[in-house]
């Protein structure tokens, strides 16, 4: 696959760069002088160290968002930090994507005083509340949630309908953002370049990050199925925050939370027949109904009885309780 010239940007056009970080990949820049006639927004340079990408892989993960129709893309690049241009300098060295949005980064005073600007990880979603609140970090409600699992369902069901496979996803690689009101939140897939376009290899190898195996076998080659299986296990830990929620991976943690049309998607996703589970835009639709309903969460119908490990609290039926701000926020279990 040969890029299109559309698809390419000499790194002498990107201007002054502004140094943010380095990995183990490569290093990234901001790019404060540039703009692009398709991308709305700021942008960053991510240089890779030699030997640490495949151009092939990363041309066929710019294709895919110039083939997109531009509602489409506008989605894309609203709910991931899709790669835009392959950055060249006598032959592939990098690539051009969004810069994070603020949003999606977190800032306040760290523990020892200091101002702390750190990325919004979903990883934050599977923490008790008394530790979020410790930690300076917004509480989110039952809601916001929802919304959080919506937008990362969206993101999922775009990759489906133009066969890519994110990979591994994990608790560090999508951030969310809370905002004020009480259904006000979103999530965005970050590291973007490691995706694979069925047909193709990836441009870095695709791996599975602890306690976000896929069953059996399944872990060996990852396919849309275990995107799919990955998901599950968020939307699984991120409505059931508190202990162990970070590895998590027993359905009835949620029976008190989800309605017997949420248990059954569920029990599918984490099932261990890929070919059961349900597709992303089944996730969208029932999120989107979630978000549509008024009042508090619906009466749960159990499928199962609950985990002997995660007795139900008390005070409202389905963990959760209304704050006195209007939001519902789940309680502490005994």
């Amino acid at each position: 696959m040969t890029a299109a010239p559309g698809e390419v940007i000499q790194k002498s056009a990107l201007g002054a760069l502004e140094y943010i970080a380095e990995g183990g990949q490569g290093r990234i820049y901001r790019c404060p002088a540039l703009r692009l006639p398709d991308y709305d927004g700021p942008l960053a340079y991510k240089e890779f160290k030699p030997g640490q990408l495949s151009p092939a892989g990363l041309e066929a993960i710019i294709g895919v968002r110039s083939r997109l129709d531009d509602a489409t893309r506008r989605r894309l690049d609203a709910l991931t930090t899709w790669p835009i241009r392959l950055v060249t300098e006598g032959g592939v060295i990098g690539l051009l994507m969004p810069l994070i949005r603020d949003q999606f980064v977190h800032v306040g005073p760290s523990l020892t005083g200091s101002l702390l600007r750190k990325e919004r990880e979903i990883q934050y979603l599977f923490l008790a509340a008394e530790r979020v609140q410790r930690l300076g970090f917004p509480r989110v409600n039952l809601y916001q949630r929802y919304a959080v699992c919506l937008s990362l369902a969206e993101a999922f069901a775009i990759l489906g309908a133009n066969n890519v496979v994110y990979g591994d996803f994990s608790a560090k690689n999508a951030l969310f953002s809370v905002g004020p009101g009480r259904r006000d939140a979103a999530a965005v897939l970050v590291d973007c370049d490691a995706v694979r376009v069925k047909g193709t290899m990836s441009a870095v190898p695709q791996l599975n990050s602890p306690d976000w195996e896929p069953p059996g076998q399944e872990g060996r080659q990852l396919t849309t199925q275990t995107d799919l299986y990955k998901y599950a296990l968020f939307v699984l830990r991120c409505l059931s925050p508190g202990p162990q929620a970070s590895t998590a991976r027993d359905p009835r943690r949620v029976d008190d939370i989800l309605d017997s049309r949420g248990q059954a998607l569920l029990r599918a996703a984490l099932g261990t027949d890929p070919s059961a589970r349900p597709p992303a835009t089944a996730w969208v639709d029932y999120f989107a109904g979630r978000l549509a309903a008024n009042g508090p969460p619906p009466a749960p119908v159990a499928l199962a009885s609950a985990a002997p490990d995660v007795p139900v609290a008390r005070a409202d039926p389905g963990g959760w309780q209304r704050s006195p701000t209007g939001e519902w926020v789940r309680v502490r279990r005994s």
